[in-house]
């Protein structure tokens, strides 16, 4: 591995108060910003975010973007069972696209009120339950219209696209 790509993963800010949340984003980066300037050739960074205020999201983004030289943000799926495709987290989509940058959209656990089929059963995790959620996250921006209304946008996804493209002739089929 020459280079990696690090950040603050699930669940990160986005199960903290609002103000907190903003906060805590913040510090992450300026630690995560000087690690990557330590060693430029092995690390780059994804700025932590936080959707609970999302014009505050999009200030963090645009400052680590443009003063601390990270490469993109990190979202740790749903927020407090609210995902992307929400009108409220649009200024946050806003100034990734302007920015050109992207956004990870990174697993955490199922929200409360979906999380007890995945329990029962111990697909709570990473085995199962992680790339469910983040699967119906992505797939909810997709069909709500998040990228026609910000063309532009970029999100990434890992794990084999969360099993979104296994499923591509049945969602180009059946939506």
């Amino acid at each position: 591995i020459d280079m990696q790509i690090i950040s603050l993963t699930s669940p990160g800010v986005q199960v903290m108060p609002k103000d907190q949340a903003t906060a805590f984003a913040a510090h992450a980066n300026d630690i995560l910003a000087e690690g990557c300037r330590k060693h430029p050739t092995r690390f780059a960074g994804l700025a932590a975010v936080a959707p609970q205020d999302a014009g505050a999201a999009a200030k963090e983004l645009e400052r680590g973007v443009n003063t601390l030289g990270l490469k993109g943000a990190i979202v740790n799926s749903h927020t407090f069972g609210e995902y992307l495709d929400d009108e409220k987290f649009f200024p946050l989509l806003e100034a990734a696209e302007a920015l050109d940058t992207p956004i990870y959209l990174h697993p955490q656990a199922p929200w409360k009120t979906m999380s007890a089929p995945f329990l029962e059963c111990g697909l709570d995790g990473a085995i199962y339950g992680f790339g469910v959620e983040t699967g119906l996250h992505l797939l909810r921006m997709i069909t709500t219209g998040v990228f026609d209304r910000f063309p532009k946008l970029t999100v990434v996804v890992g794990h084999l696209g969360e099993a979104l493209p296994f499923w591509m002739y049945r969602l180009d089929y059946m939506h």
